[in-house]
């Protein structure tokens, strides 16, 4: 019981943070979320990572 709760404790840690980004030119806001659940921080963060480059090439500020 002890080694599941270590377990999901550690999953949990792991969970990919949304990235904000703003248009310079016009004050628009996005935000890159995953649509991966929490169960897998790996991939919910590569789909963070593959959003916040798009709008990084399209000169959006990351706030």
């Amino acid at each position: 019981m002890n080694r599941s709760i270590i377990v999901v404790a550690l999953m949990l840690a792991g969970c990919a943070s949304p990235a904000v980004f703003r248009d310079p030119k016009t004050g628009q806001v996005a935000q890159c979320n995953a649509t991966t659940p929490g169960i897998f921080p790996i991939i919910a963060q590569h789909e963070i990572d593959d959003c916040a480059a798009a709008y990084g090439r399209m000169g959006w500020q990351k706030q």
